[in-house]
């Protein structure tokens, strides 16, 4: 009769099935299993020795950019220099503004144009450069009146605002200029009525004049000098009293550089505009113009 032999079972170990000769192959199993467990030892010694060699290295890292990081920190005395310095003005920055405003729009435009036109025969007048003469802003907008019987907002008329700037560079002769300016204006009403109908009509406003100088960038430098040499006293005095030597300079920031001009309110300019033909003349006081220079320094030591 045919005979069938089955494949033994599969197994991680080596195993010999008992034959013949049972003593024989179970020293031989033992010896396999011993086999097996040394390998099994092998292989975990061989994983822990990787990690630990990774940890190692980490750790030596670690102690070698500790090691540079200290040999190259660089020890420094941190300062500040401030210096001012104030010069006399020499032009006038003024911001104005010629209206007009009436029951339609083309006619406030064409009132806005007289007052304009005032404004640039002056301007000719005192020789003021094309570039010095500018628009800043126009606009045209509708005037209203609340209505308390109907509640409801009506409009009355539209008013024109023709904005502008002017540099002034002969200082001497501010207040005349500011006199020139307005002498167009008249008596005009800028405000409406309290009976809902617009006062027709045009003028100028004076809304800001402001002093300047057109050389700060020079100032500036000269500033940033005298700023330098005072932070460099201050470390000086700081690393002698420390008992340390200054070597050089590490690093150095030119913190703040800015022009105080002196500004005169929009208020101020309209009282003088209301002053009546036979009082004085404007007379403005310029002031100075103060350059101010900050830097900041870190002296190696």
């Amino acid at each position: 009769p045919t005979s069938y032999q089955t494949a033994p079972p599969r197994d991680s170990k080596m195993v010999l099935k008992v034959g013949r000769f049972p003593l024989l192959v179970n020293a031989l199993n033992n010896i396999l299993e011993l086999i097996n467990k040394i390998m099994r030892n092998w292989f975990d010694l061989i994983r822990k020795v990787f990690v630990m060699k990774q940890i190692i290295a980490i750790f030596l890292c670690f102690i070698v950019s500790e090691t540079l990081y200290a040999e190259n920190l660089i020890h420094t005395i941190s300062v500040n220099g401030v210096s001012e310095t104030a010069v006399d003005p020499n032009m006038l920055v003024i911001q104005i503004e010629s209206w007009g405003k009436s029951n339609s729009a083309k006619s406030a435009q064409d009132l806005q144009a007289t007052q304009y036109n005032n404004l640039k025969s002056v301007v000719e007048k005192y020789k003021i450069k094309k570039e010095d003469f500018a628009t800043t802003n126009y606009s045209l907008n509708p005037e209203y009146f609340y209505d308390q019987k109907t509640q409801n907002n009506k409009v009355i008329g539209y008013r024109v605002s023709h904005q502008l700037s002017i540099i002034f560079r002969s200082v001497a002769d501010s207040g005349k200029l500011i006199d020139a300016l307005t002498a167009f204006s008249g008596n005009v009403n800028n405000q409406n009525s309290a009976n809902g109908t617009i006062t027709n009509g045009g003028g100028v406003n004076v809304q800001n004049i402001s002093w300047d100088y057109d050389k700060k960038d020079e100032v500036e430098k000269s500033a940033v000098g005298a700023a330098v040499k005072l932070a460099r006293d201050k470390a000086e005095n700081l690393a002698k009293a420390a008992g340390v030597k200054i070597k050089s300079v590490h690093h150095i920031q030119h913190v703040t550089g800015f022009a105080q001009v002196q500004n005169f309110a929009p208020q101020e300019m309209r009282a003088s505009k209301m002053m009546s033909a036979d009082m004085a003349s404007t007379e403005l006081s310029s002031g100075a113009v103060k350059v101010r220079v900050e830097v900041q320094i870190d002296f190696e030591i």
